[in-house]
């Protein structure tokens, strides 16, 4: 009896190693505003659920403080497998994002299926690190209850900068030298497509640039525009206050501000607003040339991950057509980056879905470069508040910096 026990034991300890899960643990980060998060969760759960023996630990936080943890992480070494991320070359310059091409071919993932000139900001030397979410795709957000009550007529889709200024004006409110309620407001960081509709430019190549152009006449007069309407005008708030107030998004729910430029995230942000809202395309330059951003967040993996095989096999699904559908159909969306793709395509069934995809025909690419990062914030952004606050016009603030913009751009 003690043999045939000693037997079976020594039978089934045999038997375990090969029916036992060999379990692996990757480490995904992301951001998001509340809203956003729904589908990231769903990625998440509906991928254990197909791999029992993968477990996804999440790494969330705010997009105010999601890359100061980040940096952190990466600049030690460390940090989570894979990873939403923006301005990829920065981070590819540094050694920190895995090359993505020999995955991409192995596997036969269905690249094409993207805007191949959208890659270019995912991009670096040739070499593809990231693989976008989506399409950073704006449109015009606008309080319908508000346009009825002032007596302004709404946005047709056939507005140009003066149209938006003029109905800017009419909207705001003003209670002696206090502004109640602003007409327009808009990200900080738009500031290099309102150049590109006025037909001006950043660089002369915003992947691979050698000559700075913001000094230049047309994006001189864009950039003044943009000034003028905040101290000027003053329909929009300045970029510090809208910050100081919580952002553009609870400026439009709180009823401070009657339009904003905001990408389609914010439909399930203002899903609960207790007013009627829309959505209308980008007002055009005044020549008429419409200019929307091309490219997106993307997804990486961290070349120094333990995992890389299953981190790879986690982002591969994120990408793919299941994982950009799932992103694509969520109430806070995102516009599809993988436009080759009719399943994505069909999901993306959002509200006012055919005025960002329509919007989306309209992307140009954005300076995203190595060292683009450290110009703007050496140079590029602090000449910019000068304009934003009032201190200096356009044209001296922009004219100023450009020796040593060129300077580093010759480095």
């Amino acid at each position: 009896m003690n043999r045939l026990l000693l037997m079976t034991a020594a039978s089934l300890a045999a038997m375990a190693p090969a029916t036992a899960m060999a379990q692996t643990t990757l480490t995904f980060a992301y951001w998001g505003d509340p809203a956003e998060l729904p589908p990231f969760e769903e990625i998440v759960s509906t991928y254990e659920a197909a791999h029992p023996d993968v477990d996804i630990t999440v790494q969330h936080a705010p997009w105010s403080g999601y890359f100061t943890r980040l940096d952190t992480q990466l600049a030690a070494g460390a940090g989570p497998d894979v990873f939403f991320i923006t301005n990829v070359p920065s981070y590819a310059a540094r050694g920190q994002l895995e090359p993505l091409d020999q995955w991409i071919a192995d596997s036969g993932f269905p690249i094409d299926l993207y805007n191949q000139e959208a890659l270019r900001s995912h991009s670096l030397e040739g070499q593809l690190y990231s693989i976008p979410r989506d399409n950073d795709t704006n449109a015009l957000y606008y309080n319908v209850d508000a346009f009825e009550e002032a007596g302004v007529a709404p946005p047709d889709g056939n507005w140009d900068w003066d149209d938006l200024r003029e109905a800017a004006n009419a909207l705001t409110q003003r209670d002696g030298s206090r502004i109640a309620r602003y007409g327009l407001a808009t990200e900080s960081n738009d500031w290099p497509i309102w150049v590109c509709q006025n037909g001006g430019e950043v660089f002369d190549d915003p992947f691979e640039p050698t000559e700075y152009r913001l000094d230049q006449p047309k994006a001189v007069e864009a950039i003044q525009f943009i000034g003028d309407m905040i101290n000027e005008d003053r329909v929009m708030p300045s970029f510090q206050e809208s910050q100081q107030s919580g952002g553009t998004a609870q400026l439009f729910l709180s009823q401070q501000a009657t339009m904003v430029i905001a990408n389609a995230a914010r439909l399930g942000t203002f899903a609960d607003a207790p007013f009627e809202w829309a959505v209308a395309p980008l007002p055009t330059g005044r020549d008429g040339t419409r200019v929307n951003r091309l490219g997106g967040a993307g997804f990486a993996m961290n070349a120094n991950s333990q995992n890389k095989e299953a981190a790879w096999q986690f982002l591969s699904f994120l990408a793919g057509e299941e994982g950009q559908a799932i992103f694509a159909s969520a109430s806070a969306s995102a516009v599809p980056a993988m436009t080759g793709s009719e399943t994505v395509r069909e999901a993306f069934s959002a509200p006012f879905a055919d005025v960002f995809l329509s919007e989306s025909e309209n992307g140009y690419p954005l300076p995203q470069f190595a060292n683009y990062v450290d110009i703007t914030n050496l140079y590029i952004q602090p000449a910019l508040d000068l304009v934003w606050s009032g201190e200096a016009t356009a044209e001296e603030a922009l004219a100023g910096i450009a020796g040593d913009v060129n300077a580093r751009l010759a480095q």
